[in-house]
């Protein structure tokens, strides 16, 4: 199966957000359209943009809604006040500390395929969607692996 620019094959689905609601304090509880519903805290990934910075407001943040077909949060009609439903997907995961949510967030953020992950952990495809599906466990040898990635230490 090809792959996009963004190294996702074809066949993978984009996290789509079905319902946010503001909890206060720039958390949000975020619902998937796959079922999955998760608490997200977005006050430093907020921080870490200038063009976020309105988002502060607590007048405003609780208005959020959800972009048209799941594919954002919106603050402002789908303008600069957005995020992106892969990115409130990643977050919430990496929070949420599900180890298939996470290990499939850790994915997401660096664009890889089940095959390009084998290939980047030095294991078996098989493996990688073995961990992606909680079919089995993510060992501590490849959570410490897959932090080595985000640190820049692989190819």
């Amino acid at each position: 199966m090809g792959q996009t620019q963004w190294g996702m094959t074809m066949r993978e689905k984009l996290s789509r957000i079905t319902k946010a609601t503001s909890l206060g304090n720039m958390r949000l509880n975020v619902c998937f359209e796959d079922g999955w519903s998760a608490d997200v805290d977005l006050a430093e990934f907020v921080a870490g943009f200038k063009s976020l910075k309105p988002l502060r407001d607590a007048d405003l943040f609780p208005r959020v809604a959800v972009e048209e077909w799941g594919s954002g949060l919106t603050w402002d009609d789908e303008g600069p006040l957005s995020i992106a439903a892969t990115t409130v997907y990643r977050l919430a995961a990496a929070q949420a500390d599900d180890g298939a949510r996470s290990f499939d967030a850790w994915m997401m953020q660096h664009g890889f395929s089940a095959s390009k992950a084998a290939d980047t952990l030095g294991m078996s495809r098989r493996n990688i969607i073995n961990y992606r599906t909680a079919t089995r466990p993510i060992p501590k040898v490849v959570r410490l692996a897959c932090k080595a990635v985000d640190m820049g230490a692989h190819d």
